[in-house]
């Protein structure tokens, strides 16, 4: 083919999918900061599930009272780490149907913690009907992360790291929707807050080329 040829068909991508772009309202630093929070996110759970076993059932005890805390804490910053999350990826990548998957988790997400804090133990002590809201939101919650993760699967061009979170927010939704396995969901769910770390750091390292460019 005559590479001088004007009406010759190109022969290298029109648009480079993931070039350095500004981002009007985000700044590298206010992206790193977020994949710090996701890994202080993930460090608190830890930590507070750690603290929840050493109090031995027991919420009076110093452990049981650092546990939760720790928790609400950390479940509160990743509501607010989610909000983030989703406007990232609406702006860098176009993403769209996240709004209603985020709202209901963050909706579930507080009452289940707002119900822990005023029944405490009443919830576990028998299968009565605050025990099937408080398990029902649970159940609410994990079909709300499947679907998160279904709409980050059709995300177009994203980052490696956001298809891995979709999958482990897939699983890690399925294992809460079952309510029995909620103890192994923690597992997933914690990875894939990994992943949106690994998300906001490598958007910052964009900006940083953007602006060095």
């Amino acid at each position: 083919m005559d590479p001088n040829n004007p009406y010759a068909a190109p022969q290298v991508a029109l648009i480079d999918k993931q070039a350095p772009q500004k981002l009007p309202g985000w700044s590298a630093g206010q992206l790193q900061v977020l994949g710090w929070l996701s890994l202080a996110t993930v460090t608190a759970t830890v930590v507070a599930l750690i603290a929840a076993f050493f109090s031995g059932g027991e919420e009076a005890s110093t452990a049981g009272k650092v546990g939760d805390w720790l928790g609400t804490s950390s479940t509160m910053l990743g509501c607010y780490l989610l909000l983030r999350f989703k406007a990232f990826l609406e702006q860098r990548f176009a993403a769209t149907k996240l709004t209603a998957s985020v709202y209901l988790i963050i909706v579930t997400s507080a009452l289940s913690e707002i119900l822990h804090w005023v029944w405490g133990d009443a919830i576990f002590m028998r299968l009565g009907w605050q025990a099937m809201i408080y398990f029902g939101l649970l159940a609410l919650m994990g079909l709300a992360t499947i679907w998160l993760g279904a709409m980050l699967l059709k995300v177009r061009d994203p980052y490696p790291a956001v298809r891995v979170m979709a999958w482990l927010e897939i699983a890690g939704g399925i294992m809460a929707a079952t309510v029995i396995l909620i103890l192994l969901a923690i597992i997933p769910l914690l990875a894939g807050t990994v992943a949106s770390a690994v998300v906001f750091f490598r958007g910052a390292k964009e900006l940083e080329g953007c602006q060095a460019a």
